[in-house]
């Protein structure tokens, strides 16, 4: 006798649900902690709400009293350098979503960073 695949039951499949929630905001804190800026840096990437543009990106940074490195493929991300203790908080204060360390940020998602000149 030949047995049929099964499809899971609703009440099988609700009791999938707190194991797959726990382990998505396990994943994404561990990253979010993972891209956590570190003590004295200068840089950070700065992401703002999906909708901001790029003159709210930089009214964000100038409002911080930070300079502009670079901008990201979307509108709402943006590199900043200010040598201020408090940059990081300053921009939270101006309406940033989340102020992450570039270079952590850029491998995990891949992203090859731009080469410049003076840095050779």
């Amino acid at each position: 006798m030949r047995m049929s695949p099964q499809c899971p039951t609703g009440r099988e499949s609700s009791a999938l649900l707190p194991p797959l929630l726990l382990s998505l905001v396990t994943l994404v804190g561990a990253f979010l902690i993972g891209t956590m800026p570190r003590e004295g840096q200068t840089q950070y990437a700065v992401i703002a709400a999906p909708w901001a543009g790029l003159a709210e990106m930089v009214g964000l940074v100038a409002a911080a009293d930070g300079a502009i490195v670079n901008v990201g493929g979307l509108s709402n991300v943006i590199i900043a350098q200010s040598d201020s203790a408090t940059f990081s908080s300053d921009l939270y204060r101006a309406g940033a979503w989340l102020v992450l360390d570039p270079i952590v940020l850029r491998g995990c998602l891949g992203i090859a960073a731009a080469h410049h000149p003076a840095q050779s």
